[in-house]
């Protein structure tokens, strides 16, 4: 009775020596898969972000110094969380591809109503069309009728971006024209040869501050008659939508945003 009493105690020992070595590893193949698992997390939300932008168009994006307002707003709302970001400049129509095809991790520009599926963040720039002329020539402009029969410039496909009152305006109004060289509009209006010129306020006053060729300092009017369109940021990543917008309201809240506005445009 002895002898087994001895020999049951032994093979106990050594079964709990088995289960405590088998603990011992199921704890170190627990700790590799959350090790795995949080690697692979880490390595989907990717600290590079190729971004699409379809408005190629100064002072909202850049390509020459991969600058502007939209894309340094989005790249310090995004560098607050550690993101750098690599833009990926596509014809307009096209941006909506290369997000759906995978090829770029988020679309700058861009509204819910677009049409592809994606995280969309806050509202982070609003663009404006106006209706800008020289204060002296005293001109009421107040609605979309009040441009009758006036001589205005406007940007190129105004006509299909501004409504149908608008397009109806330019299409009986024989001194109605566009241009897709903006910094001629500018040069025109200032140089007293045309009524008025119709443009993205942003831009109007990015390209007065820069142009050379003429006086501008002349008093202006602006017409505020369409209404502003806003944009937001589409991700293909939740998370990184959180962030951004996160980023985002840093900025707002810092004043950094107006910072960055008016670097480009020398108010707010």
């Amino acid at each position: 009775m002895v002898g087994f009493g001895f020999e049951n105690q032994s093979n106990l020992t050594e079964v709990r020596g088995i289960l405590r070595a088998h603990r011992i590893q199921l704890l170190i193949l627990m700790n590799m898969v959350f090790v795995a698992f949080w690697m692979s997390e880490a390595m989907a939300e990717k600290k590079e972000l190729t971004m699409a932008i379809g408005m190629a168009i100064a002072p909202y994006n850049i390509p020459e110094t991969n600058s502007g307002i939209e894309l340094d707003i989005v790249r310090e709302a995004l560098g607050m969380k550690g993101y750098a970001i690599v833009p990926k400049y596509v014809p307009f129509a096209r941006r909506n591809l290369e997000f759906l095809e995978k090829r770029v991790d988020g679309v700058l520009t861009i509204n819910t109503n677009s049409g592809i599926e994606a995280f969309y963040s806050d509202e982070h720039i609003a663009c404006e069309n106006v209706v800008v002329s020289l204060k002296k020539k005293g001109l009421k402009i107040e609605k979309i009728k009040d441009l009758k029969g006036r001589s205005i410039v406007a940007f190129q496909e105004a006509t299909i971006y501004l409504g149908e009152d608008f397009a109806a305006m330019a299409k009986e109004n024989p001194k109605y024209r566009e241009l897709a060289m903006q910094e001629l509009q500018i040069n025109l209006l200032y140089g007293d040869r045309v009524d008025a010129i119709v443009l993205d306020k942003n831009i109007f006053l990015y390209l007065k501050k820069r142009n050379q060729k003429i006086d501008t300092t002349q008093p202006v009017d602006v017409a505020y008659i369409f209404k502003p369109t806003p944009f937001r940021v589409a991700f293909s990543s939740r998370k990184v939508r959180d962030d951004f917008n996160e980023g985002l309201r840093k900025l707002r809240e810092s004043g950094r945003y107006d910072e960055i506005v008016k670097g480009y445009l020398g108010t707010r």
